[in-house]
C-alpha cells in the first residue's frame, strides 16, 4: 500500500481511512509500520517555503493526533491554505498516543498531542513544539454536587473505581462521592483511546498513574467529541472533556472536584487561565496541560512555516474560538 500516495489525493484524505490507519499505526510495532511504509517520509519537502509552495501545485501537509488539539488545527489550517492557495493541509483525530507514535514513525508530518511528551528519553526523535494549552474539567447531566460538597480526588477515584460491567454506579455511591442522585444511579464515561485527555484525568485523580482509568469499567468512547455527546445524550452521567468541549455544550454542566469552587463556565475558564500563568486560583495545576505539535527532528521548512503561523498573535482568537489558550494568552 502506498500510505505516502493515499494522503496525497487531491481530492482529499478520507476521515475514515486516515483513522484507521492511525490506529494500525497505533498498535502495530515499529518494524513491521516501517515494511508496509516502504520510502514514506514525514518531510513533505526539505527545499520548499510557504512562498514557493503557494506558486506550486500540490505540497501536502498531514496533521494528525489529540482530538483535543484538532478543533483548533482545523480553524489554523483552513486560514493558512487561504494565505498559501498551493498548500494542502489535511487534519485528523486519532488519540494523542497516535499522533506521538504516527510522528515518530514519520507516517504524518506533525503530530498533535494534548499530553506532555519526554522527547529526552522516551522520544528522543521528536521535537515538540507548543502552540497553547488548556484543561481537563468532570463534567456531568442529572448530577449535581450535594449542598456544600466538592468532591476530593479520592472519592472521584472511588466513584470511577466502583463501576460494575455497564459502566453504572449506585446512587450510594453517587452519595459517597458528594452528588446528588435521582434514585438511578449514573452512567460513567471515558476514553476508548489512548489519550492525552483520559492522561492528564487519570494522573490527576490517581496520583502516580497516568493509565488508572484503564483499569475501570467507565464506558468507552472516542474523542472528546465521543464522550461529550455520550453525557449529553444519557440522563444521569459523568465523564470528562477537555474544558473547550464543555464550555461550548448546553446539554452538560462542569462538576467541581478537589479545590474548584465553582461550575460557572467563565469562570472556570478564568481560573484556567490564571493558573496557567502561574497566578492564584483555584483551578487545579493538575488538570492544565500543553497543546502539541510534534515533529520527527527538525521540521521541515514547510512544518516549521505552519507551526510558526500557529503561534502568531494574529492566531489568538482561533484559540479563544474553541475555549482555548494560546500561547499569548498564558505568557
Amino acid at each position: 500500500m502506498n500510505i505516502k500516495k493515499l494522503f496525497n489525493n487531491e481530492a482529499g484524505v478520507s476521515p475514515i481511512v486516515a483513522t484507521l490507519v492511525l490506529v494500525v499505526v497505533a498498535i502495530a510495532g515499529a518494524a513491521a509500520v516501517g515494511t508496509i511504509l516502504g520510502s514514506f517520509s514525514s518531510d513533505v519537502s526539505s527545499s520548499a517555503s510557504a512562498e514557493g509552495a503557494a506558486a506550486g501545485a500540490s505540497t501536502q501537509l498531514l496533521i494528525a493526533g489529540s482530538s483535543t488539539v484538532q478543533p483548533v488545527s482545523e480553524l489554523l489550517a483552513k486560514d493558512f491554505m487561504k494565505q498559501n492557495s498551493g498548500i494542502k493541509v489535511t487534519v485528523q483525530a486519532g488519540g494523542s498516543g497516535a499522533g506521538i507514535t504516527s510522528a515518530k514513525l514519520g507516517i504524518v508530518d506533525i503530530g498533535a498531542s494534548s499530553e506532555d511528551v519526554d522527547t529526552i528519553t522516551a522520544y528522543p526523535e521528536l521535537q515538540k513544539h507548543q502552540i497553547g494549552a488548556s484543561a481537563v474539567v468532570l463534567i456531568g447531566n442529572g448530577i449535581g454536587n450535594a449542598t456544600g460538597t466538592v468532591p476530593s480526588k479520592a472519592q472521584i477515584k472511588t466513584l470511577f473505581e466502583s463501576a460494575d460491567a455497564n459502566g453504572k454506579v449506585s446512587d450510594a455511591n453517587l452519595t459517597t462521592a458528594g452528588f446528588n442522585t435521582t434514585g438511578s444511579g449514573a452512567t460513567l464515561f471515558q476514553r476508548s483511546e489512548t489519550s492525552g485527555t483520559e492522561e492528564t484525568f487519570s494522573y490527576f485523580i490517581h496520583g502516580s498513574s497516568k493509565t488508572w482509568m484503564d483499569g475501570t469499567k467507565a464506558v468507552g468512547k472516542s474523542g472528546n467529541a465521543g464522550v461529550l455527546a455520550a453525557v449529553e445524550s444519557t440522563t444521569n452521567s459523568i465523564g470528562f472533556v477537555d474544558f473547550g468541549f464543555a464550555e461550548s455544550s448546553t446539554g452538560v454542566v462542569i462538576l467541581p472536584v478537589d479545590t474548584m469552587t465553582t461550575t460557572v463556565k467563565k469562570d472556570v475558564k478564568s481560573g484556567i487561565k490564571a493558573t496557567l500563568k502561574g497566578e492564584t486560583s483555584t483551578f487545579p495545576s493538575g488538570l492544565t496541560r500543553p497543546l502539541l505539535y510534534l515533529t520527527n527532528g527538525a521540521p521541515s521548512t514547510i512544518e516549521k512555516s505552519f507551526i510558526d503561523f500557529a503561534t502568531q498573535p494574529a492566531q489568538k482568537g482561533y484559540f479563544t474560538q474553541v475555549g482555548y489558550f494560546s500561547m499569548y494568552d498564558i505568557l
